[in-house]
């Protein structure tokens, strides 16, 4: 018995006072001795194992403490409530050196910050995501903080807030974000530079190309060939030139006509009135001569219809005979079956009567002045030569019994300015006019003649596709100028022209804005889009053209009434392919079209 386990012999010793235990038990009770023995090696066993446990524990929750006091981040326990549970993490810097355990979090964060951290607490709590935010606290103190906030769900519907300071990468990327802006100018500043030396080099390398195809053009071309190829290119040089002086002139001519015609109405019964008519009359004359450098140029705007052109010569018959004298006898040659054309049917009748006088001055002594008309069909060798597109065209031809013309100067007749009339007979303007809207029309004109022999003007015009000839417009009902209202902004870079349609349209009742390109359209538009009943704009403006502006402001104010000003027949098209539908004024105007034009445009929007 005193072999036993010390738990076994007091139970033993409580049943078996004597000690004397059965016989028959000891085989149980020698197992259940083994049972207690192995017990307490289990037991010994467990209780290294849990001291070792503790032991690992312990050190792996120091390392924990290390770890957490190392991280750059500060970590703060908050329940439901919004309470700080704990504060634990890097060494805390103002302003959250002083959160402590037991605060309220929304109160101790900045005034602005409040909502937004409220609103992440909620639906973090609420719906079990993890959610960011940016915060900036210390807002009242010299050195405010930028911090990300990671907000994490935990059981107990706890929150855990993870703050990472990132301040100097906030300004860093600040910085960062400045320094690529400034970049980014210098580098559309270079490329500003490079545009423009690149297109300056570019316009040099043109000429350098232009001079060298002339060059060889004159050293390869012979004969008739290079004397045609010279006359192109001269006439197209001249036009350009004729078409943008005309174009400035009209300008000029718009704002002396208009003034003139203000000064006018203003100095009735005055002494004064004889001179301003006087400069309103030259105007209208200067006027004339710049639409005649304008047809040369084939830069002037057109009306074309579709022509019968017999019909035309026949209706002009007794004008001309008036016009040339009974000493020229007229002849009409004109075909049974000649085809339509389309082209501009007043400015056609211009040219008839120009020739027509040219031959009265070539017969100062009389003769025959012959008109004919004829179907042509113009085969490509031909075309070329004409510099037109070969197929079927109608022939106009003038021709006189005069002096004819000396070879030396045929090829100078359609010459703006040339003329072999005496000085003070003429504008040599005439003939130019001729050539520029018939090569505007898509045509082409000739001239054969000889001293002593005459001289014959063949005009080749195109067939048109529709046979309706003689087509009348519409009158269009004109709009009394009832008294203005509301404001006008006025886009046109002319200082006078600008100055000009102010007054026009201030004396009518408008009110009115002025910009002097588009781009300070746009922003006076964008300050006063509120009172601005219409918009006046020139085509061709510094910074911002007139469509460009007009398609802006459509998209502000989509029913802004707009109203196109221009003298260019380049506009003209521009303005049909990209503003259809917008009224356009054409210069030179009369105050009364400005004001006409201004009402149709504010009537036709309503």
């Amino acid at each position: 018995m005193s072999d036993f386990h010390s738990l076994l012999r007091r139970q033993l010793k409580r049943h078996f006072p004597d000690g004397a235990v059965p016989p028959d038990l000891e085989s149980m009770l020698a197992a259940v001795d083994q049972a207690y023995r192995q017990f307490d090696d289990d037991r010994a066993m467990l209780e290294r194992s849990l001291d070792l446990s503790s032991q690992e524990l312990l050190q792996a929750n120091t390392q924990l403490r290390a770890l957490v006091s190392a991280l750059p981040d500060q970590i703060v326990r908050i329940n439901a409530a919004g309470t700080i549970l704990d504060v634990k993490g890097a060494a805390l810097a103002e302003p959250t050196r002083r959160w402590v355990a037991g605060q309220q979090l929304t109160e101790i964060v900045d005034a602005a910050a409040r909502e937004p951290v409220s609103l992440a607490l909620a639906r973090v709590t609420g719906e079990r995501v993890p959610l960011s935010i940016e915060l900036e606290l210390g807002t009242d103190t010299p050195a405010p903080r930028f911090y990300e906030a990671r907000l994490l769900p935990m059981d107990d519907a706890q929150v855990l807030l993870i703050l990472r300071d990132v301040t100097e990468r906030y300004y860093a990327e600040k910085q960062l974000r400045a320094s690529q802006i400034a970049l980014h100018e210098a580098h559309r500043d270079l490329e500003r530079r490079v545009e423009e030396r690149t297109a300056a080099l570019g316009r040099v390398n043109d000429e350098l190309r232009r001079e060298m195809a002339d060059r060889q053009a004159a050293e390869a071309a012979r004969g008739e060939l290079e004397e045609q190829l010279r006359h192109a290119q001269k006439m197209e040089a001249i036009g350009r030139l004729s078409g943008g002086i005309a174009h400035d002139f009209n300008n000029l001519l718009t704002a002396i006509r208009g003034y003139s015609e203000l000064l006018l109405k203003a100095l009735a019964g005055s002494p004064l009135r004889a001179d301003v008519e006087e400069i309103f009359n030259a105007a209208e004359r200067a006027a004339t001569l710049t639409g005649q450098l304008l047809a040369f140029s084939r830069r002037q705007i057109l009306s074309p219809e579709i022509v019968g052109l017999n019909q035309r010569v026949t209706d002009m018959t007794r004008m001309l005979d008036r016009l040339i004298g009974e000493h020229i006898a007229i002849d009409l040659q004109l075909a049974t079956d000649l085809w339509p054309v389309r082209a501009d049917a007043a400015q056609l009748e211009q040219v008839v009567v120009n020739l027509a006088l040219n031959a009265r001055d070539a017969m100062p002594d009389g003769g025959r002045l012959a008109i004919e008309t004829a179907n042509q069909d113009i085969p490509a060798p031909r075309a070329r030569q004409l510099e037109i597109a070969p197929g079927a065209f109608v022939e106009l031809r003038v021709r006189d019994t005069g002096v004819g013309i000396a070879p030396e100067v045929q090829g100078r007749i359609f010459e703006p300015f040339f003329t072999t009339k005496p000085k003070g007979a003429g504008t040599g303007l005439g003939l130019s006019m001729v050539y520029g809207l018939v090569r505007q029309s898509g045509g082409a004109v000739s001239v054969t003649s000889a001293p002593g022999r005459g001289s014959t003007f063949s005009l080749l015009l195109p067939r048109a596709d529709d046979t309706t000839a003689d087509r009348t417009p519409t009158p269009k009902t004109l709009l009394q100028h009832a008294r203005g209202s509301g404001t006008i902004l006025i886009a046109e870079d002319e200082r006078a022209l600008r100055r000009l349609s102010a007054t026009v349209l201030g004396q009518a009742g408008y009110r009115t804005l002025e910009a002097s390109d588009g781009q300070q359209a746009l922003d006076l538009f964008t300050v006063h889009a509120h009172s601005i009943t219409m918009v006046v704009t020139d085509v061709v403006m510094p910074r911002m053209g007139g469509i460009e502006l007009a398609r802006r402001l459509r998209h502000l104010k989509p029913a802004l009434p707009v109203l196109f000003v221009t003298g260019y027949v380049e506009q003209s098209e521009a303005l049909h392919e990209s503003a259809a539908g917008m009224p356009v004024l054409l210069k030179p105007f009369s105050p009364d079209a400005l004001l006409q034009a201004v009402a149709s445009a504010l009537h036709s929007d309503k």
